[in-house]
């Protein structure tokens, strides 16, 4: 129904924040992991089992790469619910955004996206 009423624009309407928002969770959770393992392994518990210390960064990686999600994904929930769309393009939405309620625009719309994980 989409491509019939809107072609193939409308079928991939929101897919540049989508992109960057998880090319960034990628990322974060991957690096984080890393950090978080070193820092809990070697630096705070160096004599815990190894498990537990995997879990824990695991853990630490997810929550802070969710955070890096979120304005993203924001954005995109925007863009592609709001009639006409909140904006046509991720700049546009990130400034309208900024512009209108500051940096904090982005806080309501963050806890409901990582907590289902």
């Amino acid at each position: 129904m989409i491509y019939r009423n809107e072609g193939v624009r409308g079928v991939f309407f929101g897919w540049s924040p989508t992109f960057v928002g998880y090319c960034l969770q990628g990322g974060g959770k991957y690096g984080f992991y890393e950090v978080f393992k070193y820092l809990y392994g070697e630096k705070a518990f160096p004599n815990m089992n190894k498990t537990a210390i995997f879990l824990g960064a695991s853990a630490s990686a997810e929550f802070l790469a969710d955070i890096a999600l979120c304005p993203f994904e924001a954005i995109k929930v925007r863009m592609q619910t709001t009639l006409p769309p909140f904006a046509n393009t991720m700049r546009e939405g990130l400034s309208k955004v900024i512009k209108a309620e500051g940096y904090a625009g982005f806080v309501p719309a963050s806890p409901p996206i990582p907590s289902p994980k």
